[in-house]
């Protein structure tokens, strides 16, 4: 066959190799590989493998150095932010492969509710659908991230801080109520991902961990969270709560300038209203 004849399928040949091999999971990632981190904060990273497992004997270098300090932690490092970089970039390397996170450091007080504090890419060739609360372990995952792709769902099981523990290919279009689920829904952003909706919640981007700590305690609870979630967010805010309180269905709290009501359903005990009421002299 002439060799310009040849060309259409040699052609066709090159396209489907780089169709596959943009599907092909990477053989090393950083995990999360986003993050916002403020000046003092320590966070944790990893690397993992084409499975989603931690990789060992691996190098970390950061640039600038100025701007943070890393330390090994087992396999995993520990990044302290010393000065605030709008690009600060966390990179592995083991056994010829290399992988980045990128971090942007802020100054104190430099960090609003809804802002992203980790994020993870998805697997290449997989669409993110949902990211799904899992029910609380000694040593088990605290969320799964369900993706959608060419031969069937991906199943990743993360930290809460963002770090990936493994991942599965499972056969189907959903893992539905194979995984392992808590009451509450887990909210996030998903990278360039889709929304996916939660019970008893107006459907909100899902995926990475955001920022719930805001002025008041009122602002970070909505509908949907768990008891525990607003325990949680009390803390955050240092407010007392007696056991007898915490049982109740309808929490008044009062906090500086506001009062705030939060009540609860009696049945699931999550999150139904909230009422935040300005306090004027």
């Amino acid at each position: 066959m002439p060799f310009r004849n040849r060309l259409p399928i040699l052609a066709l040949s090159i396209l489907l190799s780089l169709c596959v091999l943009a599907q092909a999971p990477a053989r090393l990632t950083v995990s999360p590989n986003k993050a916002t981190m403020l000046v003092g904060e320590t966070r944790t990273f990893r690397a993992v493998g084409k499975d989603g497992r931690i990789r060992p004997n691996v190098r970390w270098e950061i640039s600038p150095r100025y701007a943070a300090e890393v330390t090994m932690n087992g396999d995993e490092v520990t990044v302290t932010a010393r000065e605030a970089s709008p690009s600060v970039m966390l990179t592995a390397t083991t056994e010829g492969d290399s992988a980045d996170a990128s971090i942007e450091i802020r100054a104190q007080g430099d960090l609003k509710p809804g802002t992203t504090l980790w994020s993870v890419a998805p697997t290449p060739g997989c669409k993110t659908t949902q990211m799904i609360q899992a029910v609380p372990s000694a040593n088990g995952p605290d969320l799964y991230v369900q993706e959608t792709c060419p031969d069937g769902t991906m199943l990743r099981a993360l930290t809460s801080d963002g770090r990936e523990l493994w991942r599965k290919m499972l056969a189907g279009k959903s893992v539905g109520a194979a995984v392992p689920t808590s009451n509450g829904p887990y909210v996030g952003f998903l990278p360039n991902g889709p929304t996916s909706p939660a019970p008893v919640k107006p459907a909100e981007p899902v995926g990475a961990h955001i920022n719930s700590h805001s002025t008041s305690m009122c602002d970070a609870v909505s509908a949907g969270m768990t008891r525990d979630d607003a325990m949680n967010a009390a803390t955050q805010h240092n407010i007392k709560l007696d056991a007898k309180q915490r049982q109740r269905d309808t929490w008044v709290i009062e906090e500086q300038g506001s009062s705030c009501t939060i009540s609860f359903d009696a049945t699931t005990g999550n999150v139904v209203k909230k009422k935040k009421t300005i306090v004027t002299d």
